[in-house]
């Protein structure tokens, strides 16, 4: 790991373009690539452009997962859209995960995946990069669809806590609501998700 860290942007793409066959799991490749693009572009902006250009697209877990980010002070609005093919289970590790967000300090994704079984249900959960420590203050969040025939957006959860944050936090839809032919919550085959996160520091 720490060798790895060191090499230059070249070098890991150059490593993501092989099929990494001794991989453990495609989580360990999404989480390695936060790591060293953490460490080697300090710099908020720089390091979203490199990861959203040049690594996360090589991810497949993450290649999934489109979004786009608009800030809006002190809160973070983002838009992602998951196509039905990989919400029904295409995607090999039974999960995506979306390109981190960033507000007040702290990392962000939204991870997708569906749990089978007895409790058959489509998580959407929006979880904290693993190294960025507890979130101090109050935080609230929100998750929207957007579904027909509206085409507006309708909240599935919405929170508001002052405990803090260290793993994560969001909602789950029964299965057999979600990927019918005639689901509302598919819109040209995709599912459209809003996210809302404000973090409101302690005085």
């Amino acid at each position: 790991q720490d060798e790895l860290m060191r090499i230059p942007l070249a070098g890991i793409v150059a490593i993501l373009s092989r099929n990494l066959p001794g991989v453990a799991s495609e989580k360990s490749v999404y989480d390695f690539v936060l790591r060293w693009a953490d460490l080697q572009y300090p710099n908020l902006e720089q390091r979203r452009e490199i990861l959203s250009s040049s690594l996360l697209p090589m991810v497949p877990l993450a290649r999934s997962m489109t979004n786009v980010i608009l800030i809006d002070q002190p809160s973070c609005i983002i838009n992602f859209s998951l196509k039905r093919e990989h919400c029904s289970g295409s995607f090999p590790s039974g999960s995506m995960r979306s390109p981190p967000f960033y507000r007040a300090g702290h990392g962000f994704f939204l991870s997708a995946h569906r749990r089978m079984g007895p409790s058959n249900f489509f998580f959407l959960i929006i979880q904290k990069l693993e190294d960025k420590g507890l979130v101090g203050g109050t935080l609230d969040y929100e998750i929207e669809v957007k579904t027909t025939p509206s085409l507006e957006f309708t909240t599935l959860w919405r929170r508001t806590t002052t405990t803090g944050c260290r793993q994560g936090f969001g909602c789950r839809v029964p299965w057999p609501e979600v990927i019918p032919d005639d689901s509302p919550f598919f819109i040209d085959d995709k599912l459209h998700i809003r996210v809302h996160v404000k973090i409101t520091p302690q005085p």
